[in-house]
């Protein structure tokens, strides 16, 4: 089964992209797709228009920075909290979300994780920065394994917000 756009229709729940059609400019195919309902996540319009729209545009960012970065995004279920579900396909609000981003490029490889409510935030994006380890253990997901063992435990362990950023 699929989320359809009748799930989304009165819910007060955005159709918030996990891969965000900003970041596909480079092909009107893959634009296209990146409005697919398999992208997309029910978000609180202060999360999609607020602190997951700066995140994207960090990300971006980075990206132009480190010349290529390689980002994950997803879902955060908390345990200890209920799923709460919208429409006839029963599609399950996340609590939160993640993403974490590699740049392997260059003499030194670095990452950088975070993790933000569902939910709207005044506070500044690097209050939401946490190590790659972080994620890992919010999702239960084993991210970049195929690196180097030493590095992977060395990039996932570190959280330098002020080295991505350049602040």
């Amino acid at each position: 089964g699929s989320a359809t756009l009748e799930d989304y229709r009165g819910s007060h729940y955005d159709r918030g992209h996990m891969a965000p059609a900003a970041d596909m400019t480079w092909s009107l195919q893959a634009m296209s797709e990146s409005f697919y309902l398999s992208n997309m996540s029910p978000q609180t319009a202060d999360c999609n228009r607020g602190i997951w729209k700066q995140l994207e545009s960090q990300v971006r960012d980075f990206a132009l920075k480190h010349q290529e970065v390689y980002v994950v995004t997803g879902p955060v279920f908390l345990p200890d909290r209920p799923v709460i579900t919208v429409g006839a396909s029963r599609v399950a609000v996340p609590h939160a979300y993640y993403k974490v981003v590699l740049a392997a490029k260059g003499p030194r490889a670095k990452a950088i994780g975070f993790l933000v409510p569902n939910s709207g935030s005044k506070r500044p994006l690097s209050d939401f920065a946490v190590t790659v380890d972080a994620v890992e253990a919010a999702t239960g997901l084993d991210f970049f394994n195929k690196l180097d063992p030493a590095v992977e435990r060395r990039v996932e362990s570190e959280c330098d917000y002020a080295s991505w950023s350049g602040r």
